[in-house]
């Protein structure tokens, strides 16, 4: 019975999936997501069987609907790009690699060791130091970006 109330909704389905990238879901994913969603709608609402269909098309979009968008959120939000699983081939997946930018851990790393070397610099270096990052020009700006480039390696 389910699989034939399934088969009335699966258009629903299958345009969310060309609407919304879920990383590593196929269409057999997609599918057996927009079957639980609907038990649990036929669960919660059983007067959608028996009156009207309509109703049910509505109902299962929303709650569909919600239920990627929802998947979608975590997906995308930033403390969890670190659980993204890294076997993948870089050449399959590029188009969807961020242009430049550090990730959130990297820059925090990146801030942290700068910060630290900065402490240890004697004063006529930090001020040196704080005219390298205003983008100044001054005498020994070479010596300090390769002292910097060491240190960052």
């Amino acid at each position: 019975m389910l699989e034939k109330y399934y088969e009335k909704v699966k258009g629903i389905v299958h345009k969310c999936r060309k609407d919304y990238y879920l990383h590593l879901w196929e269409k057999e994913d997609w599918d057996q997501e927009g079957l639980i969603c609907l038990y649990e709608l036929l669960e919660a609402h059983p007067e959608l069987v028996v009156e009207e269909e309509k109703k049910l098309y509505v109902y299962f979009k929303t709650k569909f609907r919600n239920r990627i968008l929802d998947s979608v959120r975590k997906q995308e939000s930033q403390k969890r790009r670190l659980d993204r699983m890294a076997y993948e081939e870089v050449g399959e997946i590029s188009h969807r690699l961020p242009e430049g930018g550090l990730w959130l851990d990297d820059y925090y790393a990146l801030h942290e060791l700068l910060n630290t070397y900065r402490r240890k610099l004697p004063q006529d270096k930090q001020e040196a130091y704080e005219r390298l990052w205003a983008d100044e020009r001054f005498k020994g700006r070479k010596a300090l970006l390769r002292e910097l480039k060491e240190v960052i390696q």
